[in-house]
């Protein structure tokens, strides 16, 4: 038996779900690093291209920007994360507790940059 390289962390949490013009809600019932196991009644198949909005906690929903169905069966789909922000990217290592906590943003500059280029 092939043993994952990301552990784990159950949870119920809403998801917006979209495919071209589709859209579609389920619930996120495990997320990993790499993606998750979403339950729908939405119709999926492997290998179609997904957007997802899940909604960790009261905070904006945490977008995948582009998510792959890898496997799909009886209403359940395997999504791995292909694309997403940085900041999401960090607030699902830290859902997950990948991470301790959040870094301090850090600049060479003692404040952030007004104007970049001319």
């Amino acid at each position: 038996m092939k043993t994952r390289y990301s552990t784990r962390k159950a949870t119920t949490c809403k998801v917006t779900l979209s495919c071209g013009a589709r859209v579609g809600e389920g619930m996120v019932m495990d997320l990993t690093v790499p993606g998750c196991l979403l339950e729908t009644a939405f119709l999926l198949e492997p290998g179609q291209s997904v957007q997802l909005r899940v909604h960790l906690d009261n905070h904006r929903p945490m977008r995948i920007d582009l998510g792959v169905v890898r496997w799909a069966k009886q209403g359940n789909a395997g999504i791995e994360f292909i694309r997403m922000a940085g900041d999401d990217q960090h607030r699902l290592r830290f859902y997950v507790g990948h991470i301790e906590k959040r870094p301090r943003p850090s600049t060479s500059w003692g404040e952030r940059p007004l104007c970049v280029g001319f």
